[in-house]
């Protein structure tokens, strides 16, 4: 059984620790785990999500009692006066669900004073109020925040081409062996080309989270963009999907996530 089925059957037990952290290197992942637990929450039919009402609300992002907290538009960061709405919702009654949950996404964009606005909140929350945090790396919260939550790895669940993998990984060392900046324009129109666009560049997105960590694959691409580049590059990947639904250029769009890297 895996750490996401787990978890489920944790929130449908009425078990489910208040704060959680879902961290792993696929964010689709992470965000269809994070929904699902809040669907087992306010199922009307106490399942693990259906086509209840409730279930329905939650996917269109319509219930009163499920929270999302994401960077908007242009900002890098969740921002403080964000945190302090979510504390001030936190501490109102559910309008009718079974609880209040509330998930931040991603985890790691949540500014120092943000992450100091949530700890009393995160420490003694009200009752059933649910806290599901995403970030590809556990290590990127603060202590203060890691403390108070229980973490779960969340495994990808992004289907790998292993071909276009592969060619993915060689226009990456080429870049980082010769510094090549064409190596990058390369990698990107492989991956827009690809059949499923968007499975191709949520791989592309993994491939790169992995490269920040520890991939031995891609350490030359470690060693010459650093941790912190790889990383916006993946995030740069996220932003990419989502624009890919309002018919945005794929390629330009995975350009502009790989120059990241430049």
């Amino acid at each position: 059984m895996s750490s996401a089925e787990l978890v489920l059957g944790t929130a449908q037990r009425g078990e489910l620790h208040h704060a959680i952290v879902l961290h792993g290197p696929a964010p689709s992942a992470l965000r269809e785990t994070a929904i699902r637990i809040a669907k087992t929450i306010q199922c009307l039919n106490g399942t693990t999500g259906d086509n209840c009402t409730a279930c329905r609300r939650i996917e269109q992002r319509l219930h009163p009692d499920v929270h999302f907290i994401e960077v908007g538009g242009d900002r890098k960061l969740i921002s403080v006066e964000q945190v302090r709405e979510l504390v001030t919702a936190a501490a109102m009654r559910p309008y009718e669900g079974r609880g209040k949950v509330f998930i931040i996404d991603p985890a790691d964009a949540l500014s120092v004073g943000g992450s100091n606005a949530m700890l009393k909140t995160l420490e003694e929350p009200a009752r059933d109020t649910f806290f599901v945090l995403l970030t590809r790396s556990y290590d990127l919260l603060l202590p203060t925040i890691r403390s108070r939550c229980q973490q779960i790895l969340v495994s990808g669940n992004v289907v790998i081409d292993h071909e276009l993998r592969r060619a993915i990984v060689a226009a990456l060392n080429r870049f980082a062996a010769q510094n090549e900046t064409v190596a990058l324009l390369t990698a990107a129109a492989l991956i827009a080309g690809a059949d499923d666009v968007k499975s191709a560049i949520a791989l592309a997105g993994e491939m790169l989270a992995e490269a920040a960590a520890d991939s031995e694959e891609l350490e030359a691409l470690r060693g010459k963009a650093g941790r912190e580049k790889i990383l916006a590059a993946a995030d740069g990947m996220l932003a990419a999907i989502r624009w890919l639904g309002v018919n945005a250029d794929a390629r330009l769009l995975v350009e502009q996530a790989l120059s990241a890297l430049v």
